[in-house]
C-alpha cells in the first residue's frame, strides 16, 4: 500500500461513516487525515487516531471497516520506521 492506497482508503472509511453518522470514527480520520503534511509528525497523528479508532469504536465498525483500519495502522508503522 502506497500513499495514494492509504487515501483512497481514507476516503473509502469517511464515506462510509459519513453516510451511517458514525461521528466518533468519522472525527478521529478525519483530524488524522488533515494531520499529513508529509512529516513525520503529521503521519504519527494519523497512526495516534487510527489506534483510538481500533481501540474505541470497534463495536461500531463493519468487519471490512475494521480490517481496513487494521492495515492502516499497519502501512502506517511502516512509513514512520516503526
Amino acid at each position: 500500500m502506497d500513499n495514494s492506497d492509504i487515501s483512497e482508503n481514507l476516503d473509502f472509511l469517511i464515506d462510509r461513516w459519513c453516510s451511517r453518522k458514525e461521528l466518533e470514527p468519522l472525527r478521529k480520520v478525519l483530524n488524522g487525515k488533515a494531520g499529513i503534511n508529509g512529516l513525520t509528525d503529521g503521519w504519527a497523528e494519523l497512526l495516534l487516531e487510527l489506534k483510538s479508532v481500533r481501540a474505541q469504536d470497534k463495536g461500531n465498525l463493519q468487519s471490512e471497516e475494521y480490517d481496513m483500519v487494521v492495515e492502516l495502522i499497519h502501512t502506517t508503522e511502516k512509513i514512520l520506521g516503526r
